[in-house]
């Protein structure tokens, strides 16, 4: 995708003055490792790397300042060349040399993070074990919404994603739009994600004669299109598209914005850019719906943007196909919490996400690579929490249509507060409960978000909102067991949740997860038995010559019957 894409509206371009920056350092520098090349070859001097280390090369990155110190000037300083400048959040997107990246990020205030691949949480067909469905819909209640007259009408929802395709389902409401992933038509989905995402927000169901819609029917749309038809994008374009759309949110009306995207995080959401820029169009008043991601079921997976405490971040559930929320169950590739590195309480809610259908995108690349999961003349069958999210915008647009000027936070504490109890009741897994849009639609706005470090406490006229998968466990949840010292002490932010024990394979792998973790043995008698504190454990032959000795490090440890 090129860069100069990047440089859209919106956006300060000062790209020439880095580039003449960079030649007359470049030029200088040049001169002075030709003299010392020279000497050494004269010398019959061997340059040898220490400890292996690579040429410099070249890279791009996001330079953000949390003080005074302009990243602008920080980057050109160091040599390196300004790309975009971002308004949305107090930094650049730059291209600099693997040098000049430690050396700004060895500086205090400043934050250097990689330009990394970012792609759209779905897959391509279906992976459920019952028929493709639009049970969604009754799940939500949303046809009721509809029936008393509220559709989505004057709220506009921004689809951040590959394009929306102009289709008659989104006739007269497909009123803007951006195309930051360089094909100059924000209108044309190549490959086929953002138009199955922009049908379950606001489809009327035209395309197939009334047969399919989306959540939000009479909703306006905004396609701001950062990816082409590979379905990736890059972490500077998101910021990019989000900075564009709060730069347009008046003349668009833009209430709700959808990101069904996201990669793994490796800084907090406090010094993340991606977050920085979801959270400042929250406080700028547009409602933000990420997907969870499709990295599940293993715990600590849920990704950016959706990482975020502000936003509403929607996992998968599978609804079978029917409309009974209570014989739902939960998706194995749903995306699970607490977030990684910071440990928030992720997803909010869950809905349907697995062998739904929506609009195609003919002609695109999914289109295209999947002919067996296009449903009649304009419909295909997906699966993500991708379109959880969707579904969520809907959602949030229709309750902006009947709470008009409530804030992000009110529309988070009505989707929250009302969802149904969930597939399992864990909040780690399904948040508070599966979405319910009827019951959203019908809740006070005197709802309140409050902001909080924990981000669970709704409040009503100062009293406490239960955002439990029951009433009967709003204490458990708000109580001591939760906001005391075994979630926020040292066991939970030392070295054993941040250390590698966390983040490596082993936490992350099929081992940890899988049955020998949760099953018997882990919980039974003989974990927790004397077996296991006694002195086999403590005693001489826990540390003595058996444990380090040959027996543990030698073949039978490490070989096949092991791994």
């Amino acid at each position: 995708m090129g860069r100069d894409s990047r440089r859209g509206a919106g956006m300060q371009s000062v790209g020439s003055e880095g580039a003449v920056s960079r030649g007359r350092k470049r030029s200088w520098r040049g001169r002075i490792l030709a003299s010392i090349t020279a000497l050494l070859t004269m010398g019959s001097v061997a340059l040898v790397g220490v400890s292996g280390a690579r040429a410099d090369t070249m890279e791009t990155v996001i330079v953000t300042s949390s003080g005074t110190l302009s990243p602008v000037t920080a980057v050109l300083d160091v040599g390196g060349t300004i790309l975009t400048q971002y308004t949305i959040i107090n930094g650049v997107l730059a291209s600099v040399t693997t040098t000049e990246a430690a050396s700004l990020a060895a500086t205090p205030g400043l934050v250097v993070t990689q330009d990394v691949t970012v792609n759209v949480q779905s897959t391509a067909v279906s992976t459920g074990p019952h028929t493709p469905s639009d049970a969604f819909l009754a799940q939500t209640g949303a046809p009721q919404v509809a029936q008393a007259g509220d559709t989505g009408q004057g709220v506009t929802v921004a689809v951040l994603d590959t394009g929306i395709d102009n289709l008659p389902d989104f006739s007269g409401r497909l009123i803007g739009g951006v195309d930051l992933s360089g094909g100059n038509n924000p209108f044309q989905d190549d490959y086929g994600h953002g138009t199955f995402v922009a049908g379950l927000i606001a489809g009327d169901g035209a395309s197939s004669n009334g047969q399919y819609s989306g959540e939000a029917p009479g909703a306006n749309l905004v396609s701001i299109k950062v990816a082409g038809a590979s379905g990736s994008t890059d972490l500077g374009t998101i910021i990019s598209g989000l900075q564009w759309a709060l730069n347009n949110e008046s003349t668009y009306n833009i209430q709700v914005i959808n990101l069904s995207l996201g990669y793994q995080p490796t800084k907090s959401t406090v010094n993340n850019p991606l977050d920085m820029a979801v959270e400042r169009i929250w406080n700028g008043g547009i409602a933000v719906v990420a997907s969870a991601g499709n990295a599940g079921p293993f715990n600590g997976t849920i990704l950016s943007p959706g990482d975020d405490p502000l936003v509403i971040t929607a996992g998968a559930l599978d609804d079978m196909a029917q409309t009974n929320v209570a014989n739902d169950e939960m998706t194995d590739f749903s995306s699970v919490g607490p977030t990684s590195p910071d440990g928030w309480v992720k997803p909010d809610l869950v809905t349907s996400g697995r062998s739904i259908i929506s609009l195609a995108a003919p002609g695109s690349t999914i289109y295209n690579d999947y002919p067996s999961a296009i449903i009649g003349t304009s419909d295909f069958v997906g699966s993500g929490t991708s379109f959880s999210a969707a579904i969520t915008s809907g959602a949030a647009a229709l309750f902006l249509a009947n709470h008009a000027g409530d804030t992000p936070n009110q529309v988070k504490a009505a989707l929250v507060g009302t969802a149904n109890v969930g597939p399992v009741g864990n909040p780690f897994v399904d948040g508070h409960g599966a979405l319910d849009a009827y019951a959203a639609d019908n809740a006070s706005s005197a709802l309140n978000y409050n902001q909080s470090t924990a981000g669970l406490s709704p409040t009503s006229n100062g009293t406490t909102v239960s955002l439990s998968p029951t009433d009967s466990t709003v204490d458990t949840w708000n109580g001591n067991a939760w906001n005391g010292n075994a979630w926020n002490g040292n066991a939970w932010n030392g070295n054993a949740w941040n250390g590698n024990a966390w983040n490596g394979n082993a936490w992350n792998g099929f081992t940890f997860n899988g049955n020998a973790w949760n099953g018997n043995a882990w919980n039974g008698a003989t974990w927790n038995g004397n077996a296991w504190n006694g002195n086999a454990w403590n005693g001489n032959a826990w540390n003595g010559n058996a444990w380090n000795g040959n027996a543990w490090n030698g073949n039978a440890w490490n070989g096949s019957e092991w791994n």
